[in-house]
């Protein structure tokens, strides 16, 4: 099991970007101490304050001058035509060189009405749009010249500039909230990362089970890429405190407020494709079963919704032990928005008193004063 962090660069109330950013950096930088396999952030817009992070690649420059092992995964590169295919390509390049080939290519459709609108793309063309966006990156990525010929895009032989750091493409994911894009992962070999799933369980099952039938075809594009099995799933959020309950106070308002503000984005989407006579995004219409029970009940949450980890160290363990049962592979820990102290000493708990058991258990020692009679707290810092 891998474990990666993931920051949206939520900025507290009265603090400013400027504080937000540096704090952003500094969390990264000891997210490698701490042990995390992998870090990165998504790229949104128009959202003030809850996802404040719209040019991740350059944010990335910074963390991999001071970083030296963690991977430095772009979680979510949204792949429709207002990121020109060509200069994604040329970012993805460069960024390789400055981390010297720690980078991993995450990939995304876009589940915002807001950007469609803003940005002058159709909801109905996203699935196809995302599609041929992709095959354009990886070309451009591992052939000199590459050209293409397709409905969105018309390119005679072009060269990108500057080249990758090493011969491969970066390892693709995609962020998957639907079946039918964990499936379609699968068979052009690209990994998939679970993502915002408040459906419940048995619908985190049929992703992962989509993900895997089609993993059984899979056809890399143009044969220019390894195949990447690997499945994570995105916490939305994640929360570790010595206590259960300190662990939810800390984490309330994140939680109601990511829940609240992505089931609107979601049936505002599904309601807008609808319009047009599409059923992409049908599905997120099962979020208006949601919103009566957990729009305020953060409790009901935490226990139905496999995207939500919140809790002591002991009980998040029990819960990624369930997503490894499920079949995932990786955990992505999005911790973002308690305060910058809170999360870095949630990123803290993490390295101390969850992965290690997931890595050495046999490394973690009975305590000497229980043994003679004396209760000791548990999880210090």
């Amino acid at each position: 099991m891998k474990f990666g962090l993931l920051t949206e660069g939520e900025v507290p109330k009265g603090l400013s970007y400027s504080a937000r950013y540096h704090e952003i950096i500094r969390e990264a930088v000891f997210a490698e101490e701490m042990g995390f396999d992998f870090w990165g952030t998504s790229e949104q817009h128009f959202v003030p304050s809850a996802y404040a992070v719209s040019a991740p690649e350059t944010l990335y420059g910074a963390v991999a001058a001071l970083t030296s092992k963690i991977t430095i995964r772009h979680m979510s590169v949204v792949m429709l035509r207002y990121n020109h295919p060509i200069r994604i390509a040329e970012r993805v390049a460069t960024l390789d060189i400055l981390c010297k080939g720690r980078l991993e290519l995450g990939t995304a459709r876009s589940n915002n009405i807001e950007y469609l609108k803003a940005f002058g793309v159709d909801p109905v063309t996203t699935r196809e749009e995302y599609r041929e966006t992709v095959e354009v990156v990886v070309r451009a990525l591992m052939e000199s010249p590459f050209e293409y010929h397709g409905k969105f895009y018309d390119f005679g032989p072009t060269n990108i500039v500057p080249r990758l750091h090493g011969p491969n493409c970066p390892p693709l994911y995609v962020s998957a909230t639907s079946v039918e894009t964990h499936r379609s992962s699968g068979e052009l070999g690209i990994g998939s990362m679970t993502h915002d799933n408040w459906f419940g369980w048995d619908y985190m099952k049929q992703c992962v089970s989509a993900h895997k039938e089609g993993l059984r075809s899979a056809q890399p594009i143009g044969g220019l890429y390894v195949i990447n099995p690997n499945l994570g799933l995105l916490t939305f959020p994640a929360h570790v405190a010595a206590t259960r309950a300190k662990a939810i106070e800390e984490a309330r308002h994140s939680v109601l407020g990511l829940f609240n503000h992505v089931s609107q984005l979601y049936l505002g989407l599904a309601r807008a494709e609808k319009e047009k006579g599409g059923t992409g995004y049908s599905y997120f219409e099962g979020m208006e079963a949601l919103v009566e029970k957990g729009s305020k009940n953060i409790e009901y949450l935490i226990d139905n919704s496999p995207t939500i980890l919140i809790g002591d160290p002991e009980q998040v363990i029990k819960r990624i032990r369930e997503y490894e049962a499920a079949g995932f592979d990786e955990v992505i820990l999005k911790i973002d928005g308690y305060g910058h102290s809170t999360v870095m000493r949630s990123i803290e708990m993490f390295g101390k008193y969850v992965f290690p058991e997931f890595r050495n258990p046999r490394g973690i020692p009975a305590n000497d004063w229980e043994s003679v009679g004396v209760p000791v707290p548990s999880y210090l810092l």
